[in-house]
């Protein structure tokens, strides 16, 4: 009985119509589409907390929004930029900023820069998860705290980096070249006209499809809407503020 049953169900396998090689070749495509686009797709975003608990450890006694400037470093930044109040700090959650990151495709070891990064918990997160992270700040008190910090957490992590250790630059994005980012973060929310324009002029020479996220919309040609966020911030504990992603379009 069951001998006869396995008999008839090969005869009946041997009635199937034959694919045609066209047919072959439509569904070999298919399966190399399917897999090209599999290994395009980005891996899942690792799990913060580990490199969040590191960052938290190595700013011990510094709390959200807490500044490291003095006066003298203030007024000296508003003197170069030229806008009065320019260097007026606060900061964006470390967190919200990350999985902003990640939201938008980007994995290691994508180029960040955050300009004017101050004590720098942006750009030392982003190298603890593998990015390749460069921080800009003018104010020298503010530098300090984030090169302190990126020497502890160098210690605490040691080769279990996720990357290249984050790197912090003391002088004025202003005058620096960051065309290579592939994400730019700029919190614009006190940089005057002329700062904006410094900022879109190098950045227009970025490669097509990089990312630049600012408060205030970039001036001029070179950049498109991608699309709007809200972040948590130090000076609005209430709330969120409004974050506009810009593509650029490398439109020179």
């Amino acid at each position: 009985m069951g001998a006869s049953c396995r008999r008839r169900q090969r005869l009946q396998d041997s009635t199937l119509p034959t694919p045609s090689l066209q047919e072959r070749r439509v569904h070999q495509e298919e399966l190399e589409i399917q897999q090209e686009q599999l290994l395009a797709a980005p891996p899942a975003p690792p799990d913060l907390g580990d490199a969040l608990g590191a960052l938290s450890r190595a700013y011990a006694g510094t709390g959200f929004g807490d500044d490291t400037a003095d006066w003298e470093g203030v007024l000296s930044v508003d003197g170069i930029n030229g806008f009065s109040n320019s260097a007026l700090y606060g900061e964006i959650n470390e967190q919200d900023f990350a999985e902003l990151i990640f939201d938008l495709g980007l994995r290691p070891p994508a180029i960040i820069y955050d300009l004017g990064s101050g004590t720098g918990k942006l750009v030392n997160l982003a190298a603890l998860i593998g990015f390749s992270a460069t921080g800009i700040e003018l104010e020298p008190g503010r530098h300090q705290r984030a090169c302190t910090a990126a020497r502890t957490l160098l210690r605490q992590v040691g080769d279990s980096l996720g990357g290249q250790p984050p790197r912090f630059l003391h002088t004025s994005f202003l005058e620096f070249d960051f065309s290579d980012a592939d994400f730019v973060w700029a919190n614009s929310i006190v940089f005057g006209p002329e700062m904006m324009e410094a900022v879109a002029k190098v950045a227009r020479q970025m490669r097509p499809g990089s990312f630049v996220v600012t408060h205030k919309p970039l001036p001029g040609i070179g950049f498109e809407l991608y699309r709007e966020v809200d972040l948590r911030a130090s000076w609005r504990p209430e709330g969120s503020v409004p974050f506009q992603v810009d593509l650029s379009s490398a439109l020179v």
